[in-house]
């Protein structure tokens, strides 16, 4: 996880971000996976484990690096903590397959629980209206399928960590080549310098977003959410223990209760089919992601698309796969 990190660290650190990462609400997200349940399946073998504590860390120092904005960098850092325990396979537990955006709570109402983090943002002069509407810092957040640095993590570790498509040599020398645009809204975005880094990109893109299109992502995530569901039927856990209970701790009580859990965790094959199945199935159309970045250029910033032909024929790829209908 160092490793990873320190790609994104700048020589001038942003000290005033490591007083935020000890108090409670950012630790409680050292107790989240950033995979949503994958990492308990033997569908997929993470280098590591990742959390929602290490993607903040992360995507903040990216913020900082682009803006050495205090405001924006802290926001970053704070940007997730609504996120419940196994993050958008909680989505699943409500039926928001296609935009993920129902479980995550509002991060001013968690912020106030919290005394020290309260005290912190006094400190700093920041106040809750200034993290009310993150959108405002398009560094950081962006809509789809424009870059930002919380969306480039998203491709950057599921390349690294979780796919293991790229080494750490490619992630860097992509992120190294990242500048601040201009993008046809006239906005701030995040951009690259030069062809080679852009396409290399692209492809990175392509693994990420085609991997999220899997059935086994969609079958993951889904198993995940309907042991959720019959927890909350048992009454064993409740729908607040996502937001302030460790994911280990839930883990344990679904190892202890659902057989099926059990066998999820050492499940290494998932059966695709065309056929309807009689077990357990997914059959889901769920949130497609892509990311169309900027290319600097003689004429100003222009996507990668109208700029390198032959990366069309990535993003087609990404736009026609389809996995079988069941799985």
């Amino acid at each position: 996880m160092q490793e990873y990190l320190n790609v994104f660290i700048d020589k001038e650190y942003p000290t005033f971000i490591d007083k935020y990462t000890k108090t409670q609400t950012l630790q409680r997200l050292n107790y989240v996976t950033q995979f949503c349940g994958c990492d308990y399946t033997k569908l997929y073998s993470p280098l590591f484990v990742y959390t929602r504590f290490h993607h903040s860390i992360v995507v903040a120092h990216r913020t900082w690096h682009f803006t050495h904005n205090k405001e924006e960098t802290i926001s970053a850092l704070l940007h997730d903590v609504g996120t419940p325990c196994f993050a958008h396979s909680i989505d699943y537990v409500f039926g928001d397959y296609l935009n993920q955006e129902s479980s995550e709570k509002n991060i001013v109402e968690i912020i106030k629980k919290d005394k020290e983090l309260m005290n912190y943002l006094k400190e700093d002069e920041i106040s809750l209206e200034q993290l009310n509407d993150l959108t405002k810092y398009p560094i950081l957040e962006n809509k789809s399928p424009k870059l930002c640095t919380d969306r480039l993590d998203g491709v950057l570790h599921s390349c690294y960590i979780w796919l293991h498509t790229h080494e750490l040599k490619k992630i860097k020398e992509v992120y190294d080549d990242l500048v601040v645009l201009e993008n046809e809204q006239g906005k701030k975005e995040i951009g690259f310098q030069h062809k080679k880094q852009a396409l290399q990109f692209a492809y990175m893109v392509k693994e990420y977003a085609i991997a999220l299109q899997k059935n086994e992502d969609k079958y993951t995530m889904k198993f995940v959410s309907e042991i959720v569901k019959k927890a909350f039927l048992k009454k064993l856990i409740s729908m607040e223990d996502l937001y302030t209970k460790k994911e280990s701790d839930l883990v344990d009580l679904f190892q202890k209760h659902f057989s099926s859990w059990r066998v999820f965790n050492e499940s290494a094959t998932l059966i695709k089919a065309d056929n309807q199945p009689t077990s357990f199935y997914v059959s889901l159309e769920t949130k497609k992601r892509n990311v169309i970045p900027l290319i600097k250029t003689k004429e100003g910033s222009k996507r990668i698309t109208e700029e390198i032909g032959k990366v069309q024929e990535i993003y087609n790829e990404i736009d026609c796969f389809k996995d079988t209908k069941y799985a």
